[in-house]
């Protein structure tokens, strides 16, 4: 695919224009609601829940509707989880309870999809940034707005434009789009105006930078530790470049549970920094839209501040919106508080829901209908239409670092398939091991996985008994981001097998799927090529690289050990 756009060209435009909001009345509407709504109408409208599973009789369960009708709760944050029709029945129950149309979140960073629907899932952020492609960032987010708006879904969190420049990051990794800040910021601007054209809105994420820590935040808080300089040169550059631009504007950005040395001398996550939200984000590069908090249940927080700490102080020093507080009811009498004991002057919470009702008015949730038809949804899931974006991407990321000349694998070759997932229990990693196996099988004489930490020592000896009758072993890496694990390789079980294949005669063509830094781990591989995530597009192009069916144009968006930014061969060695 040369023109990345073409690819809409296959949908039936009277369809896709339906999803596409009326602004028209936006202000009035605004104005109209400030006027009517009650204090506590307004601090409701402050909250992001989580809108949960199913419930034994509706849609939802019953304290979501609760929430909508009786709180009158700024919106709720969906499940990836769930089917693009649970999806949209959730949103269509809850929106018909509302007083105050809601905001619908979600976390499709890497599209609306899963492997198991016709909805697209897209290859990782790294991926994208490894094709150099900003037309393939701007049409992975048209595609995702266009599938999540027919959910009724109408608020991303994405895209994350944290510059990912520390290896041992456990939990940013392949989410960002690569290790320099003008690779981030040009995707994460390409992805805005992408998702602009279906009026999704946008958040930036994780403010001020996520990408330079070794820590995981859903346990525990990190730290940055770079100058202001250093910030300015990496962390901050994204940002700005986006905020810049001309055109579209992202919606909204989330703070990051991060203490950011350069702005405060005591330990203070971002969440709760004037320094940072306030004086950095507000006033310096002039945001005007949504401050939006990552989510106050993690460990980073939940931990060593009250409840109403956790609520209140966000809120009093620039944020909008805080999400997912856990317990609502608490959450409000300590807005209420806060309010009436002047910790929360009026007048900013005023301004915090007048940004709210904008942004809504944005998304045109000020006009009928909230949620669009079904027919409109029950047409983009006739068929998987996204699917060809998604291969294509994954095409065009495939890195190959070092050659061998086992490499290309012929049909009939002397190969063995050797898979090994640091995740338990991942329908998703199990199909993409399928895939894989599949479609490797007739360069293949053996095929076997080691799923977590179950690993017995006759594992590594039927392991070590196919290497010995093969003439050359493919051992793939499927690595996911695991919250709270705080580390995204494999298992300390798992390496023993690992560095044995690697120290025996036969040669190793070493695939990592998730984790691009074991390139660098296990860099004494005679080969080595470089997948960024476990989709079922990512698993099909690195078999068509192995089998030689096609090129790995991609290049390394950061830099793994020997491998510089940039980094990749095009071809085999002859």
């Amino acid at each position: 695919m040369d023109d990345a756009g073409s690819f809409f060209a296959t949908y039936d435009g009277d369809m896709v224009a339906r999803l596409r909001p009326e602004q028209a009345g936006a202000e009035a509407w605004v104005d109209s609601l400030m006027n009517a709504l009650t204090l506590q109408e307004k601090i409701g409208q402050l909250f992001v829940l989580e809108a949960g599973a199913k419930g034994e009789s509706a849609p939802v369960s019953s304290r979501a509707v609760q929430a909508a009708r009786e709180h009158g709760v700024g919106g709720f944050l969906v499940s990836r989880l769930l089917s693009p029709g649970e999806v949209r029945a959730q949103t269509q129950y809850l929106q018909t309870r509302a007083n105050v149309p809601l905001f619908f979140a979600a976390d499709y960073e890497r599209g609306a999809g899963r492997f198991a629907n016709n909805f697209t899932e897209l290859p990782s952020n790294m991926a994208v940034g490894a094709t150099r492609r900003e037309d393939f960032a701007a049409a992975a987010a048209r595609l995702a707005a266009l599938e999540s708006r027919a959910m009724g879904v109408n608020w991303m969190f994405a895209p994350v434009v944290d510059v990912n420049n520390n290896p041992a990051n456990p939990i940013i990794n392949i989410r960002s789009y690569g290790g320099r800040g003008g690779l981030v910021g040009r995707m994460g601007a390409a992805y805005v105006r992408g998702a602009s054209d279906f009026g999704m809105l946008t958040t930036l994420k994780h403010f001020p930078g996520h990408g330079d820590v070794s820590t995981d935040t859903h346990a525990e808080m990190a730290t940055v530790t770079g100058s202001r300089a250093e910030l300015d040169s990496t962390e901050l550059k994204p940002y700005r470049m986006i905020l810049d631009q001309e055109g579209p504007q992202p919606a909204a950005v989330m703070g990051a549970h991060l203490w950011v040395q350069a702005f405060n001398e005591e330990p203070t996550p971002a969440t709760f920094s004037r320094e940072v939200l306030s004086g950095l984000l507000r006033e310096e590069m002039g945001f005007g839209g949504l401050v939006v908090t990552d989510d106050v249940k993690m460990g980073a927080l939940r931990d060593d501040y009250s409840m109403r700490e956790r609520v209140v102080r966000p809120l009093s020093i620039g944020a909008d919106v805080v999400l997912t507080p856990g317990d609502l009811e608490a959450a409000i009498q300590a807005v209420t508080a806060a309010v009436r004991e002047g910790q929360l002057p009026r007048a900013e919470l005023n301004d915090s829901v007048r940004r709210v009702l904008r942004a809504k008015a944005e998304a045109g949730l000020h006009r009928a209908p909230r949620v669009p038809s079904l027919e409109v949804l029950d047409y983009l899931q006739k068929r998987s239409r996204g699917q060809a974006l998604a291969d294509s991407i994954a095409a065009g990321s495939i890195t190959l670092l070092k050659s061998s000349p086992v490499l290309p694998l012929s049909e009939g070759a002397n190969a063995a398939l050797i898979q090994l997932s640091n995740y338990e229990e991942s329908e998703s990693i199990d199909a993409a091991m399928d895939t894989l196996a599949g479609r490797l099988e007739p360069t293949m004489q053996d095929t076997m996985r080691f799923v977590g930490r179950g690993f017995a020592a006759s594992d590594m000896e039927q392991a070590m008994e196919a290497v010995q009758h093969a003439d050359a072993v493919v051992l793939a890496l499927h690595l996911r981001l695991a919250t709270g694990r705080g580390a995204a390789g494999l298992f300390e079980e798992q390496r023993p097998l690992v560095e044995k294949l690697l120290a025996q005669e036969t040669p190793v063509v070493l695939v990592p799927l998730g984790n691009p830094y074991a390139a660098d781990t296990y860099s004494g591989a005679d080969a080595l090529v470089v997948a960024y995530d476990q989709t079922i597009a990512g698993v099909q192009a690195v078999a068509e690289v192995l089998k030689g069916e096609r090129p790995a144009p991609g290049r390394l968006p950061i830099r793994v050990g020997p491998y510089d930014f940039g980094a990749g061969q095009r071809g085999f060695e002859e």
